[in-house]
């Protein structure tokens, strides 16, 4: 009983270290050990989230010479399980109530174009560059292994099986699986 209590609160002073650093944040936030929290003055947390052991929420304000505005908006009750990679160098938004499995990455730019005068140089000599915002509706499932790419929007209460891929939007209440991802159904 007493182990439990020293555990416990040993859990929440760890958090509230953690949270004094970010932008905003809200009550009742539990952040596991070893999370990487890079630049966490553009990240905001709502009240109730949880953030697994392992997990890197990275906001880039600034790569080689390059610089960026980027905001990670994560709402109320949000839970991250282990090992989930969150990035920005423009904006991540998770709605409120959603569930991430592990090893989840929901990243808005890549390393360079994609175009062959980039090829020549090394990818981490190529700038950051992004297609879109992500944007992840309130109430979603979001399944173990799960990659979403820049530019997509995905709708209040969508599932997405695990292993997916997803490059593009899909809209709200459906169960999304597959790379590339697709609707497998609509939630009636």
């Amino acid at each position: 009983m007493i182990k439990e209590f020293i555990i416990r609160n040993l859990k929440l002073l760890y958090s509230r270290k953690q949270c004094k650093y970010l932008a905003s944040y809200g009550n009742n936030i539990s952040i596991a050990p070893k999370i990487r929290l890079y630049n966490p003055k553009y990240i905001s947390v709502g009240s109730g989230c949880y953030f697994g052991p392992g997990c890197r929420i990275e906001a880039w304000d600034h790569y080689n010479d390059t610089k960026y505005e980027p905001q990670i908006l994560i709402g109320d009750n949000v839970k991250i399980n282990s090992t989930c990679h969150i990035g920005a160098i423009n904006k991540v938004e998770i709605g409120r109530d959603c569930l991430l499995g592990s090893h989840v990455m929901i990243i808005d730019h890549s390393h360079g174009k994609s175009e062959l005068a980039e090829a020549a140089k090394h990818p981490s000599d190529r700038d950051l560059y992004s297609k879109g915002r992500i944007e992840i509706g309130e109430k979603c499932w979001i399944a173990e292994n799960v990659v979403i790419l820049p530019g997509v929007k995905i709708g209040e209460g969508c599932i997405i099986g695990a292993n997916a891929v997803v490059t593009k939007s899909f809209p709200a209440f459906c169960v999304i699986a597959g790379n590339p991802a697709k609707i497998v159904k609509r939630l009636s």
